[in-house]
């Protein structure tokens, strides 16, 4: 009898021991699922004569621009030849409906930086966003002690060799340097003397934002395409 006690508990024991490992399985079946995101979609229209080529282009500026402004918001793209479209993919959960709008028309910006010997937007163009190595927002002092925003600009080598022999040619006369963002005029100063190390102060109205928001624009790929925005989807 003691025999057969034993071993029904052992039955017990070994049934109990299933049981546990069947309950613990039922968890990572369960982590196993992957969870469905919650999605949003911007629609981007390029607009004219587009080829393939071009719209793989523009998606990467997207792209680019996408993952220096809003990163943590799981974005994929796709595109659409026929009908010249970009569909822009992302998580709601880490993108708020007031942001996407606002991001939505800011990434479809061209952001051409444009350098012009003379002071009007159909002057000879010297320079373009393809000579700038870096940009960024300074604080320099007055002459009256003051503080100021500017925004420098290191050209790359090209663009010093450019800068130095036009700076070169137009110093001691009255034709200036304009330098021009996406069509507005942002100043137009004489220069005084050759420019040869590759650097320049663009002065204006600004304010640390300001020119902090500007310098990131020139340091970010231009789009030199007429790009819209057809559709969002929240």
């Amino acid at each position: 009898m003691k025999k057969i006690k034993l071993m029904a508990a052992a039955a017990c024991i070994v049934l109990a021991n299933a049981a546990s490992c069947t309950r613990s399985e039922e968890p990572a079946e369960k982590k196993s699922e992957t969870k469905r995101k919650d999605t949003g979609s911007i629609v981007f229209q390029a607009e004219g004569d587009i080829s393939k080529n071009d719209l793989d282009i523009i998606t990467e500026v997207l792209k680019l621009r996408t993952e220096n402004e809003i990163p943590d918001i799981g974005q994929e793209f796709s595109e659409d030849y026929d009908a010249n479209t970009i569909t822009m993919t992302f998580e709601k959960e880490n993108a708020l409906r007031e942001n996407i709008e606002v991001f939505s028309e800011r990434v479809c910006e061209k952001r051409l930086l444009e350098f012009r010997k003379g002071e009007k937007a159909d002057d000879e163009l010297i320079l373009t966003n393809d000579d700038v190595e870096k940009a960024e927002n300074v604080i320099m002092a007055e002459t009256d002690g003051s503080m100021r925003d500017y925004v420098s600009i290191q050209f790359n080598d090209h663009g010093t060799d450019v800068f130095g022999s036009v700076t070169g040619q137009l110093a001691g006369t009255d034709t200036p340097v304009s330098i021009w963002f996406d069509g507005e005029l942002l100043s137009a100063p004489v220069v005084s003397s050759a420019i040869i190390n590759g650097n320049c102060i663009i002065s204006g109205d600004f304010d640390t934002t300001a020119a902090a928001e500007l310098a990131k624009k020139i340091d970010s790929a231009p789009l030199p395409y007429e790009v819209s925005v057809k559709e969002i989807n929240y």
